[in-house]
Parts: structure tokens; sequence; C-alpha cells
């Protein structure tokens, strides 16, 4: 017997099997993925402080669900981006609510379970898996305007309402869990109050597919949501003054594509933005934070503009990087580092190469602090003094957003205002920046006109230097005279002098247009630097009346480029053409709102 010849037929014949056996193997595996993946799944799964015991049946309805939701990578990707999204403003609110972290995937959860043998999926946009009946039982409003279950802040405040509600009624998070998830007839036939007790819990019939699906939807989003790259670094804005307009008037003061700003507010049914306490939520990329806020800012009454709009003053440094990653920034003259998506304070102490006690002492807050997308925190000790004597308080301003916004410690400002705690200050406050406020003088409140200026004119006291501001020189010379010699042209209603002399009241320098006399004499332009109030009656749009008020320099049509307003044009539109800024068209016509019509003769710039 040929020895050699047996050997090497041996060899090929062992080669050829373990190849054969390799490939159906493969195949063999492929073919039976759902066994193979089913075994990744455990029999038990903790939520919050309860652990859900699995049997064979309702193991492998859950292997299920995880291996249908990780095939859909399209909807899985579209859910990873829209939790990274709403996460920095839920957590925050999980958090104070002292509901377990665990529940900030229901957020984004859309099913809830009708009956034992049927589940749905509700409407597009509805957060935390709220139906009509659990809305309307914490006070969310559901009508033909809006409907505040697709509202993330309100919703997400009315579902921790729900939350708390139930633990009380319950004392176990798991059938909390499950109560949110399915109706009142479920828990009622499935006798869930008297079965659930304790933090063990089996899940031993298909009954529960509510909880099975929203478990298996919270192990695939937990288990990648680490290891997620998010490209779109964007976050949630909170417009707060919204209130009567439309979206498209709203896009155009923010400098936004009014479907994207329609997308992101399902909420709203309408195009006009009710009263109430829905406010108008702005999905913006983190970069253009600083820019949002200084145009939400500029979108305010302008007849009441603080003049601290200029604060925080912001210039990029990328000389500032260390080489550890990082956006910097120049805030208010001092070093300053932007917040990004998933960084806390020890990142960004890291990136600006200083310790953690000293990035928390230089913006006044604790480890246990949230950090604010989009913000720039400061990387360097803040001044102990502003640069301007006195801030305005606006809507729901803190005194630590007072101090970021002017690069002033938090301890200087509690000082120069006799506080001795932090809080919400109160709309119109007077806050001292500079110096300590007189312990005999009373806290100063500005009062703001109401939305509709009527009834209520304002009174603002400012300083010389802040009037010249307002109080445009031209190359001609001015002359200054008493205030008693002119009697200033006013807007009128139904023949009614908005200038009431028996209600003098003190009110910021007015810039008051020549006569017709005046022009034809060719006398200088006349400056008043103190006028009796007008109290203005009403607020008209940028038509004829409204011209009246507007200062329109000599030779205007020589000295500056004049646009006459088309059909469908805005402030913004005619701003992207002329490549200007809003705000300079707000400057150069004394405009008082951005509403503009057809006809209408706006400067533009100077030539």
């Amino acid at each position: 017997m040929n020895l050699r010849a047996f050997f090497n037929i041996s060899i090929e014949v062992v080669k050829r099997g373990v190849f054969l056996f390799s490939v159906f193997t493969f195949f063999n595996a492929a073919a039976q993925d759902v066994p193979i993946r089913e075994s990744k799944v455990p029999f038990e799964i903790k939520f919050a402080n309860v652990t859900f015991q699995l049997n064979d049946v309702t193991r492998y309805m859950l292997s299920q669900e995880i291996l249908a939701f990780s095939r859909n990578s399209d909807s899985k990707q579209e859910y990873l981006k829209k939790f990274a999204l709403v996460l920095p403003s839920v957590e925050p609110i999980v958090e104070k609510a002292r509901v377990p972290d665990d529940f900030k995937y229901l957020s984004i959860y859309n099913k809830f379970q009708k009956t034992v043998s049927s589940s749905v999926i509700l409407e597009k946009g509805v957060f935390w898996g709220l139906d009509t009946e659990k809305a309307k039982d914490v006070d969310l409003i559901i009508d033909d305007k809006i409907d505040e279950r697709k509202h993330l802040l309100l919703a997400t405040r009315g579902g921790m309402v729900n939350l708390k509600r139930d633990q009380v009624l319950y004392e176990n998070w798991g059938v909390t869990l499950f109560s949110h998830l399915a109706s009142r007839e479920v828990l009622k036939v499935l006798d869930v109050n008297r079965k659930w007790a304790g933090n063990f819990i089996v899940l031993d019939s298909p009954a529960y597919s509510s909880l099975i699906q929203f478990l298996a939807f919270k192990w695939v989003l937990e288990s990648e949501f680490n290891s997620f790259k998010n490209t779109e670094q964007n976050i949630v804005y909170e417009y707060k003054n919204g209130a009567g307009k439309t979206l498209n008037l709203i896009a155009a003061d923010l400098k936004l594509d009014p479907k994207e700003l329609l997308e992101n507010n399902l909420w709203l049914k309408s195009n006009r933005v009710p009263e109430g306490d829905a406010n108008i939520l702005v999905v913006i990329p983190a970069s253009r934070y600083t820019e949002i806020r200084i145009l939400d800012e500029m979108s305010r009454n302008t007849a009441v503009q603080n003049m601290d709009l200029g604060f925080p003053i912001i210039a990029s440094n990328p000389k500032l990087s260390k080489g550890l990653g990082g956006m910097f920034y120049d805030i208010n003259s001092l070093k300053g580092i932007q917040a990004e998506m998933c960084d806390d304070f020890v990142n960004l102490a890291y990136k600006a190469d200083i310790s953690n006690k000293k990035f928390l002492e230089y913006n006044d807050i604790s480890n246990r602090d949230f950090l604010q997308i989009g913000q720039i925190y400061y990387i360097q000790s803040k001044n102990k003094k502003g640069k301007i004597p006195h801030h305005i308080v606006k809507n729901d301003e803190t005194l630590w957003e007072i101090s970021q916004q002017y690069g002033v410690k938090l301890s200087s400002l509690l000082k120069y205002n006799r506080m001795e705690t932090l809080g919400r200050l109160q709309r119109g406050r007077l806050v001292y920046l500079q110096s300590k406020r007189p312990k005999h003088k009373p806290i100063e409140y500005i009062e703001f006109p109401t939305e509709d200026h009527e009834e209520t004119p304002a009174r603002l006291k400012l300083d010389d230097e802040v009037i010249a501001d307002f109080v445009k020189t031209e190359e001609e010379p001015k002359t200054e005279i008493p205030v008693q010699k002119f009697e200033p042209k006013v807007l009128v209603k139904n023949e009614q002098p908005l200038v009431q002399e028996k209600e003098p009241e003190e009110v910021t320098s007015i810039l008051l247009k020549e006569d017709a006399k005046a022009k034809k004499e060719k006398e200088p332009e006349i400056v008043v630097k103190e006028v009796k109030t007008a109290k203005v009656v009403s607020e008209k749009p940028f038509s004829e009346d409204l011209k009246e008020t507007i200062v329109i320099p000599k030779n205007r049509d020589k000295e500056y480029v004049v646009h006459e307003v088309k059909k469908g044009e805005t402030l913004y539109r005619i701003s992207v053409n002329y490549k200007v800024s809003v705000d300079q068209l707000y400057r150069l016509n004394n405009l008082i709102n951005s509403t503009i019509e057809i006809g209408d003769r706006i400067i533009v710039k100077k030539y």
C-alpha cells in the first residue's frame, strides 16, 4: 500500500470536510439568526429599582422586538438623533421631579396599549406616550388651536406629574411604568395593582406586550447611544416672544426656514401663536446659539430695547485651544469655551487645561448643574464690575444668567443688589452691575409697555451717554431748543392726540421730524432732548401713519439707498437682498415692529 498516496488523499478529504462544515455552519447560523440574537437577551431586565423577570415566552417576544428594531437601521438612527436632541432639555426636568433616570427613554416613545390584545402608535410628534386621557388628567391643553402633548417641555412636565402621581398610587416604579404605557382598563383586567409588588416582577404573559415593547426599545437605545456619533450638533431653543405672531414672522426674525419651524412645532395647529404657556421651540445648530439669542432680543419691542443688547461681546479665538479640542471665544474680554453635545464641566475643564474646581468657580456653578449646549462658559475669573451700570431684567431671567451675560462675578451682583439668595427676578427690575444699591433706596422697576401699547406708557431713565447712542448725528449742524417752543407731530386715533399734557411722564429722547416751514427755509435739523410723554394708543403697521414717526434724513435719496417694498417682501428678505442686517433696518428707519406693507419706502443703507 502506498502510504504517501493514502495520506495525501486523507489530508485533502479533511480539508474539504472542514470547508463544507464551515459553509454549512455559516448558512445555518444565518438561517437561525433569531436564536443567536435571543441568546444575548437575559432572563432579567432591571428598570429603576425594579427587576423584571422573563419566562421563555416573554423572553422570546423581547428578543423579536429587539431584533426588529435593530434591523431597521433608518428608524433606529432617527430615534438616536431625536433622543440626542431632546435629552439636554428633558434630563433637568426629570431630575428636578426626582423621577428615576431610566424614564427618560419614554420621552420619545409613542406606543400605547389600548386593550389586552392590541397596541397603537400615537400621532406623530406626541412625547412621553401621552394619550388624550392621560394628557387631560395633568391639564395639558388639546383643542382646535394647540396640542400640548406635542410640545417637548410642556409634555415633559405633564409626564412627570403623571408618573409621580401614579407612583404615589401604586408605590412601585414597575407598576408606574406599565400604567403609563397601558390604559386603565388593561391594568384593571390584569389586576396589576394586586399581583405586582416588591422589587421583582414576573412578566409571564403576552398581555404585557406594551411593557415588553418598551423594554426592547430601551435596550437597543441604551446599548447604542453611548457609541452614537451625532453629526448634527443641534439644540432646542425656547423662543418666548412668539405670542400673537405668525410662524412666518418668527422665521424672518430669527432667520430660519418656516418649514423647519413648523416641523418642530407640531403642537401648533394654526399659523399664529396663541397666548398661553406654550412657547415656540426652535431647533438650531449649537454654533448659532449666540446669534439666535441676539435675534430673539431684537425681535422684542424695540421701543424699550435694553441697552445691554451688545452683551455678551463675543469673538472666536482658536488661539486659546490647547490642542485638546473645543471651540474657544473671547467673551466680554475674557477667555471662554463653548459647551457642545454631551459636554460636562469635566470635559470643558480638560479641553481648557484648567482644574475642575477652577472651571466651576469661574462660572459660579456646582458639579450637579447641567451645562447648556451652545452656552459659552468662562475659563478665567470673571470681573468684579460690569462695563455698564445697570441691567433691566427680561422674562424669566436669573441673577446667574445676568452674571454670565456681562462677565461679572455672581457674588458681586448679590452684594450690589443686596440679595441673599438666587432665583427668578421680576420682569423690569433694575439690576446694579457696578455699585451697591443705596441702602435707603427701594428696588426700582422699569414698566414695560403692554404688547398692544395701549394705556401704559414706558418709563425708562437713561444716562446721557446711552441717550447719545439713540440720537444719530448727521454732518449738518443741529440746534437744541427748549421743548415749549415746539409742538411735535404725533399719531392720532379717532382724532384724539397722543400727547396729553395732563399726564406728563418722563421718556427717552425723541428725534423730531422737521416741519414743512423749516424745510423751506433750510433750517438745521432740530434735536429735542426732552419731551412730555406721548401716550401711544395703538400700534399700527408700517404704513402712512407710522411714517410720521420715522426720521428721514435730508437728501436721503442722495445719501442713502431707499427701497420700495414689493409684494411678498419681508424685512428679512430685504436684508438678504441688500446684504445688511435686520437690526440695521430697524435702526435706520426707527421701526417699532417688523411689519411692512407694499409701497413703503425704507432706508436700506448709506451709499
